[in-house]
């Protein structure tokens, strides 16, 4: 099934995704194809076709799921511990040339960068190139790059761009003596930034064209874990009249770009403690006995608020007192109940490991009959803990890989 308008894209990507989110044993939802008919249209006269990714496969902390799904990949760059790692986790939808072979060949990666200058595109990830190749290999029977071509993505290995492609039936042009295993996913991790030739090219995504609807999307998936958790009924109103108490997401402040890119609305209208009750989170008992205050104030009605991707502010592991030390003017260190906010919208984040600290709260009690630990700049944090997400405070404020600082900006909206 193919579809060049939005409705049978949409259509398409949740009939794919549904097999997939049952082989994998999660929930996963797909929300409509934000290109809309027109832009589909111009996408597929340029040889570009769109594609969907869940955030629940969208790092190499996640990228062991395709195994799963695609168990002819058979890649050492699959299992977490080997490293791949992406400039920037990203998911949702995103186009991408269609063609078997990669353009932009015989570049350097500086010229790669300087050819995309300004263009408004950005180099695959991993995992959005292991989407779009078994994407096109259910539609046309092929994999992306299996005759000849390989491409450089925006992922790492060591630090050093890696370069991926897929065989498929017949050999690789120019290596004719290596028999091929179809569907098997090659990564090079010896490419260097000065290597080109004719068979080393890229592939690339457009800026979205709706942000908005995603973030419409984020909203109404935040306020109806809000409703489900008795929020409403807390605050003396309908589901309705609730819903229509809070701020609804706007434009994006330009110098948020890139690096606060998710709107949230937060309710501060109910203590944050009580709020983790009622969604379900646990508060550790050792973090319940210890008071911790706000390094900034907050508002006192709900709000809509700008906050980091797990690894788009700070690419690496970073310490709570380096993170709020390093924070902009602009910027401001999470609350507990936008760390609640967060999990509401992308509960997959913590499920999958990748869990935030709220370096906008501090622990405030000096010591602990238990621990040997006194420190007094302890933040809280959001976690998985016994099947389950859980609020709590690491015993040290030292960098953890499994933790980034959730950062808010400064400007929210309120009604």
């Amino acid at each position: 099934m193919t579809g060049t308008t939005a409705d049978q894209q949409t259509r398409l990507q949740r009939a794919l995704w549904e097999k997939r989110a049952e082989a994998l044993g999660l929930p996963i939802a797909v929300p409509p194809c934000p290109f809309d008919d027109d832009a589909l249209h111009e996408l597929h006269r340029d040889g570009r076709a769109v594609a969907y990714l869940p955030a629940e496969l969208s790092s190499h902390i996640t990228r062991h799921r395709f195994s799963t799904l695609f168990p002819d990949m058979g890649s050492y760059a699959v299992p977490p511990v080997n490293g791949f790692v992406n400039t920037a986790d990203i998911w949702g939808w995103f186009d991408y040339e269609a063609a078997i072979d990669a353009p932009l060949v015989d570049l350097t990666e500086e010229q790669v960068h300087d050819a995309l200058a300004g263009s408004g595109r950005a180099l695959l990830t991993l995992d959005q190139y292991i989407v779009a190749s078994q994407d096109q290999f259910s539609l046309t029977g092929h994999h992306l790059d299996e005759r000849r071509s390989w491409i450089r993505l925006a992922t790492s290995y060591d630090g050093r761009t890696v370069a991926a492609r897929f065989d498929g039936p017949e050999p690789e042009e120019g290596r004719e003596d290596e028999p091929p295993m179809p569907g098997a996913l090659l990564v090079g991790y010896d490419l260097m930034a000065t290597d080109h030739g004719r068979m080393l090219g890229v592939r690339t995504r457009s800026a979205h064209p709706s942000p908005q609807t995603e973030w419409n999307q984020l909203w109404s998936k935040t306020v109806e874990a809000y409703i489900a958790a008795g929020f409403p009924d807390r605050l003396g109103m309908s589901a309705s009249v609730y819903a229509s108490s809070l701020p609804v997401i706007t434009a994006q402040p330009p110098e948020y770009r890139g690096q606060l890119d998710i709107p949230l609305v937060i309710e501060p209208r109910i203590p944050w403690r009580e709020q983790a009750e009622m969604l379900g989170v646990r508060v550790s008992n050792h973090s319940r006995r210890f008071a911790f205050e706000p390094v900034d104030p907050s508002p006192r009605v709900p709000y809509i608020g700008w906050f980091n991707a797990w690894n788009a502010r700070f690419e690496g592991p970073i310490s709570s007192i380096d993170a709020r030390a390093a924070l902009a003017e602009h910027e401001c260190g999470a609350t507990p109940a936008e760390l609640l906010a967060m999990n509401a919208a992308l509960p997959d984040l913590a499920r999958t490991t990748r869990f935030f600290e709220a370096i906008g709260v501090v622990k405030t009690t000096p010591t602990s009959d238990d621990i040997t630990n006194r420190s007094a700049d302890r933040c809280l944090c959001l976690y998985s803990w016994r099947g389950g997400p859980e609020i709590g405070a690491n015993q040290h404020p030292i960098s953890y890989p499994m933790f980034r600082p959730l950062i808010r900006g400064r400007r929210v909206s309120q009604r």
